[in-house]
């Protein structure tokens, strides 16, 4: 090629825009939420969404903040491992959902998960789980337990550093 062609090659691909691989949501702590994260917990159901939430990528991602803000709370009190049985038992369901193994993995693929990302976010769910039933009691009233939960969190949000980029312009 001459030198004028790999001139015009190069103003061209100099003048396109540069795609967009994700996008930081949020950080926390330091740690990013990036919209493959978002999408992930979507595709998974690692955040239920109710019906006729208004904005799903925003709900998801204050669930997300919210479960980084636990989590390290988790990381401080070591709550006991979960049983690897369960995790498998949710992956199975999950291989369910999706139609198959095969589809499970092509989702993953998709979403840029490993299957040992998922696991690792299953495990970290259950436990966030146990963590809350132990501190808040599995025994109180489903608003009381929940009501106390908010609150906590309210105040592990409060301390921390939490910067939202989504629907920022």
């Amino acid at each position: 090629m001459t030198p004028a062609v790999l001139l015009a090659l190069a103003l061209t691909q100099a003048a396109q825009p540069p795609a967009v691989i994700d996008r930081i949501m949020a950080v926390v702590n330091a740690q990013p939420i990036v919209l493959s994260d978002v999408v992930a917990a979507m595709q998974f159901h690692l955040v239920e969404i109710p019906s006729g939430t208004a904005d799903p990528n925003a709900f998801v991602l204050d669930r997300l903040i919210r479960r980084a803000l636990i989590l390290a709370e988790v990381e401080r009190f070591r709550p006991p491992e979960p049983d690897p049985i369960e995790i498998t038992m949710r992956i199975d369901l999950l291989e369910k959902r999706a139609g198959s193994a095969q589809a499970l993995e092509q989702a993953l693929a998709v979403t840029g998960l490993t299957r040992e990302q998922l696991q690792r976010d299953i495990r970290d769910g259950l436990r966030i789980e146990t963590y809350l039933n132990q501190r808040f009691g599995a025994d109180r009233s489903a608003a009381e337990r929940a009501a106390a939960i908010d609150a906590w969190v309210s105040e592990l949000r409060r301390r921390a550093e939490v910067t939202v980029l989504y629907g920022v312009k």
